[in-house]
């Protein structure tokens, strides 16, 4: 029993005095989103702006920057079967990010996400499936973004 506290003890001295900070966490950022511009895909866009807007009253800043967002998303068909039906999809988001900080400098920065999937017979759940590999590609790009945005500075 004893061993037992102790270990949770050590774990929780080692967890505590670590460092560990979320990189993403809004008390770790030193720039702030005074406008957000948006052009394109509208699913992508809103997940992006509303994503991007925690960002807009960081007081705290040494940066601020205005931001435009250009989405495309293109659906392919790749494969098809004997009658001509289609099988299996790509889908792809490219996202223009331009950047303008407060001496506007400016700067252009492409990012893409592309999956594949197969095609289903109930086209309610296919519908549903592309919003869902929407929404997931767009919060992966929005992660890029941060990471572009904290590594300027």
């Amino acid at each position: 029993m004893t061993k037992k506290i102790s270990l949770l003890f050590c774990i929780f001295l080692f967890l505590n005095n670590c460092g560990y900070q979320p990189i993403y966490s809004k008390k770790s950022q030193n720039f702030k989103i005074t406008s957000i511009k948006t052009f394109g895909e509208t699913k992508v866009n809103k997940i992006l702006s509303n994503k991007l807007k925690v960002y807009k009253d960081n007081i705290d800043s040494k940066y601020a920057y205005d931001i435009s967002i250009n989405s495309k998303s293109n659906k392919v068909t790749i494969s098809k079967d004997k009658k001509g039906n289609p099988t299996q999809f790509s889908l792809s988001i490219s996202i223009t990010l331009k950047i303008i900080d407060t001496m506007n400098n400016e700067i252009e920065k492409n990012f893409s996400e592309s999956s594949t999937y197969d095609n289903s017979t109930n086209k309610f759940d296919l519908r549903k499936y592309e919003n869902n590999l929407i929404k997931n590609m767009s919060e992966n790009m929005f992660s890029d973004i941060i990471l572009f945005i904290q590594t300027k500075n």
